[in-house]
């Protein structure tokens, strides 16, 4: 098992040297630099223990045992900063070190003023089993790294509901696995824990099964992270481009794109509502490009691409929406529906029934019906 430990050891130094070596890194990177280095330890402190080196390094076990704690708030101040660029961190974060010196404090009291724990002599609070404050400590681990997970996550989720270029999702895939990997791995601990308690003939080696849990996550954790290798790699700019907040060529193509469709697609807008030019019987796209003085083809892709429909059904869709409306007129009942329709910019009696009931799910005379009956 300790060659788990060595080839994650191995990894994690390669990982730290490559963003470490990097130039002008965004705060993201120099947040996940440390957190990197922090596992790295970890990882030390767990081959100490395989190794029963534990008594012999018992105070640097044990600090790197409180500042698991540690873990939790890099996670969300990474996820913070990559999903905000212009996240910064001030003094006002400081307090985010309170949850650790409590635990350090407590630790500290109980083993060597009221001799109630032996952490800093023995190197694994865990190994006291019936100790009832190493459960508190553990369980007020759980609590806050689960706070910091819960509030990443929703840092997460608001970064997804914005994201809409190809770029900015598969930023949000890369936190997205962060946070899945965490959250399995806390509640991996926890059943560790309470399967301690709860039956203590199966989990035996609580402390070497987290050990594994912990590494097995941190060598996935840098699997995915190769995958996504505009996070760790800063390459020479001459063959690649470092991803991390500069965009590729092809997504920076794309976020173009997308201003200038939003832009065609606001003066389409204005020019519908303003003008609704889709009342004439026989509009094309050729129209419209002359009355907006706008490419066809602008025009053309801003509606595939910003609502997801083709021309005729965009324009239809103007179409059935004025003809509710002025079913829904009382005063224009007296009228036949295909003269409305006519005003709308249907051409003929079937097409304005196949139309309007694709998009409505009924008949404009089963709608006239239906408001009849409720009036």
């Amino acid at each position: 098992m300790e060659y788990l430990y060595i080839i994650t050891i191995g990894l994690l130094i390669f990982f730290s040297f490559s963003l470490l070596s990097k130039g002008k890194k965004p705060l993201s990177e120099k947040v996940i630099s440390i957190w990197i280095i922090l596992l790295l330890f970890t990882e030390i402190s767990f081959l100490l223990y395989v190794k029963s080196l534990a008594g012999r390094f018992s105070i640097f076990i044990t600090f790197i045992c409180d500042t698991h704690l540690v873990h939790g708030a890099l996670l969300f101040f990474y996820v913070k900063a990559f999903t905000n660029t212009s996240f910064r961190l001030k003094t006002k974060h400081l307090w985010h070190i309170l949850p650790t010196l409590i635990l350090v404090i407590f630790k500290l009291l109980m083993n060597f003023v009221f001799k109630e724990m032996e952490c800093y002599t023995g190197g694994v609070c865990a190994e006291e089993e019936d100790n009832i404050y190493v459960r508190l400590t553990f369980f007020y681990k759980f609590i806050v790294i689960s706070s910091y997970l819960f509030y990443t996550w929703k840092v997460a989720c608001q970064y997804r509901d914005n994201a809409k270029t190809p770029r900015e999702q598969m930023r949000y895939g890369w936190v997205k696995q962060i946070n899945q990997g965490v959250l399995f791995l806390l509640f991996g601990i926890l059943i560790l824990h309470l399967g301690k308690i709860l039956f203590p003939d199966l989990f035996w080696e609580e402390v070497l099964l987290g050990n594994i849990l912990a590494t097995l996550f941190i060598f996935i954790f840098l699997y995915f992270g190769n995958s996504y290798t505009y996070i760790f790699v800063s390459p020479s700019k001459k063959r690649f481009l470092n991803l991390s907040e500069s965009f590729n060529p092809t997504n920076c193509k794309i976020e173009e794109n997308h201003k200038i469709w939003e832009e065609v697609f606001t003066k389409l807008e204005s020019l519908m509502k303003l003008e609704e030019p889709y009342t004439e019987g026989h509009l094309t796209i050729n129209d419209l490009s002359v009355k907006l003085n706008i490419p066809v083809q602008h025009i053309s892709q801003s509606i595939n691409n910003l609502t997801g429909k083709h021309f005729n059904d965009y324009i239809n869709a103007y179409r059935v929406t004025k003809l509710k409306q002025l079913l829904d007129d009382p005063s224009n009942h007296k009228y036949k529906i295909m003269s409305l329709g006519n005003d709308c910019g249907f051409t003929s009696k079937s097409s304005l029934i196949r139309i309007f009931k694709n998009q409505t799910g009924q008949t404009p005379s089963q709608y006239l019906a239906k408001f009849t009956s409720n009036s």
